[in-house]
């Protein structure tokens, strides 16, 4: 694994288990994410400083595997024949330097052959010759597809009897983004260009772009083939560009596979259309859940306020003081029941469960959600609290209190006002009267004067007492107010929620698209370096 590429992946790590912790992810996308193929090639040689490129060598039966990996080895290390072991189990070829047993427990290591050859220039580059999956052995086929995890490069092999039949297209279409791939038409001498433009386009047409094949013949020097292109290749890169160029090939597709997994879930963290549609879905479903909870809460208020109504009256009865009958806290507690609470605790399920049926990521707004249940019940509480406790300390409304106090004053105005009107014109009668000028005043006077007297004191005494706020008249304003004011809270509190949790998905995405742009200067830097590679040919 190439540095650049190493550290972009432990960043794609970093950020996928980040990115779990936090709910964005599911266990099964960190799954697709863990490239487990690298690492396992890694684990291959894993006690030496550099590891050998896995090459495997890959077609139907009777193509010529073994004869072709004989001739680019220089020695016969993979044996031929109708009955070669290699026919019925994996062989893996390596240099004599890297003799241990150092193959992963999971491979089926009992249908695994272990052979070792002496070529120096071979020495960074590890041989597989992979069985026959088209022959009768229905095996064969599960050896391959245990095997494929760990190869780098694979060469696959065709004749030009068999390239359109070979079952081997299977796991062309499978797995053609996942290792570097050089197709080799052998049996050349048997073969014309047009079943190379024929192989070519069915290339093409399973998603290979510009497949570069190589024509290999074993029938003499009269044959003029490819084979000296396809072993200056190889020599190419090992002994000019090293290891770390030609794992360059298998990084590449390495490097795909995680461009398009990421892309993924990209598309599935930043999907505009989708996220904005969930959105108005959330406060739809906000605005029905709190327009109920607030008819109930009326409702509520409304039976506390006509029981508080009665007891105040029953209370005035008595002439005890209404006052005492209930406080704010206790008001408080008899509206806020733990149904309230339930019908929230519904309304998070609800909302959980409309992200989980649009396959959006819930667990960040289940997390939040469940840590403001508590807070929503404080705050709606400490507002009605607030509410109930403003009102009765300053029952009615301004103008009923301005009214009342208008009252309590003309209650002793008015008649003090009469009675010295009556008192002036009594004295003044009277002196008048001694002295001849007007006549006493006679008890009309005094009837009249008394009820005058009376009715300026007794219409302000009734109207003060009609003015006075009620006790029950406070509850009912305190509980509106708080009502009104707790639930608009309540809804803040909801929206905070999408409003923060979308903000932690827009970083996501951010710091996903950043990864995506390494991903995408990686890709680039490594497909100049094998245009370079390609371009130096000998």
């Amino acid at each position: 694994m190439t540095p650049d590429f190493e550290g972009n992946f432990s960043q794609i790590q970093a950020w996928a288990h980040a990115a779990k912790t936090s709910g964005w992810l599911r266990p099964d996308d960190i799954a697709q994410l863990a490239s487990a193929d690298e690492a396992r090639v890694e684990k291959l040689f894993r006690e030496h400083h550099r590891r050998p490129l896995i090459v495997a060598f890959f077609g139907g039966t009777g193509v010529g595997k073994s004869s072709l990996l004989n001739r680019l080895a220089g020695e016969s290390v993979a044996r031929v024949g109708i009955a070669r072991p290699t026919s019925m189990e994996v062989t893996l070829y390596l240099h004599e330097d890297l003799q241990a047993n150092l193959l992963p427990d999971e491979l089926p290591t009992e249908h695994t052959r272990i052979a070792y050859h002496q070529q120096e220039k071979r020495r960074l580059v590890a041989w597989l010759d992979l069985p026959d999956i088209d022959s009768t052995e229905r095996e064969n086929e599960a050896l391959v597809e245990a095997w494929l995890p760990f190869v780098d490069w694979i060469v696959y092999v065709v004749s030009p009897e068999r390239y359109h039949d070979d079952m081997g297209w299977r796991f062309l279409q499978q797995r053609g983004h996942r290792h570097a791939w050089l197709f080799v038409m052998n049996h050349w001498d048997e073969g014309n260009e047009t079943q190379i433009d024929d192989f070519r386009n069915k290339l093409v047409n399973a998603g290979f772009k510009d497949p570069l094949i190589l024509r290999t013949s074993s029938a003499g020097p009269m044959i003029k083939d490819d084979f000296l292109q396809l072993e200056q290749t190889v020599n190419q890169a090992i002994n000019q560009f090293g290891l770390e160029l030609l794992q360059e090939l298998g990084i590449q597709a390495h490097v795909e596979e995680s461009r398009l997994q990421l892309e993924h879930l990209h598309q599935r963290l930043a999907d505009t259309r989708t996220w904005r549609e969930a959105e108005s879905n959330w406060k739809r479903s906000i605005d029905q859940e709190l327009n109920a909870l607030k008819m109930q809460l009326n409702m509520s208020g409304t039976a506390l306020t006509q029981s508080v109504l009665a007891q105040e009256s029953l209370l005035k009865k008595k002439d005890s003081t209404p006052s005492s009958l209930l406080s704010a806290n206790e008001l408080r507690d008899t509206l806020w029941n733990p149904r309230n609470q339930a019908r929230l605790q519904d309304l998070d399920i609800a909302l959980i469960n409309q992200l989980q049926a649009s396959n959006l990521p819930f667990e960040p707004f289940a997390q939040r959600l469940e840590a403001q249940q508590t807070q929503v019940k404080k705050d709606f509480q400490h507002l009605l609290e607030d509410a109930l406790n403003a009102a009765m300390a300053q029952p009615g409304t301004h103008l009923q209190r301005t009214l009342y106090k208008v009252t309590d004053s003309l209650s002793w105005m008015l008649p003090m006002g009469a009675a010295i009107w009556a008192i002036y014109h009594v004295i003044r009668t009277f002196y008048l009267g001694t002295q001849g000028e007007l006549a006493f005043l006679g008890f009309n006077f005094a009837i009249h004067s008394g009820l005058l007297i009376g009715l300026g004191w007794l219409i302000p005494f009734i109207l003060h007492r009609k003015l006075k706020p009620s006790l029950s008249g406070a509850v009912e304003q305190g509980v509106q107010d708080g009502i009104h004011h707790g639930i608009d809270r309540i809804k803040q509190h909801y929206l905070q929620v999408w409003t923060q949790t979308d903000r932690d998905r827009q970083q996501q995405c951010q710091q996903l698209e950043k990864i995506q742009s390494e991903l995408d200067t990686l890709k680039k830097n490594s497909a100049a370096q094998l245009e370079e590679f390609v371009s130096h040919k000998i």
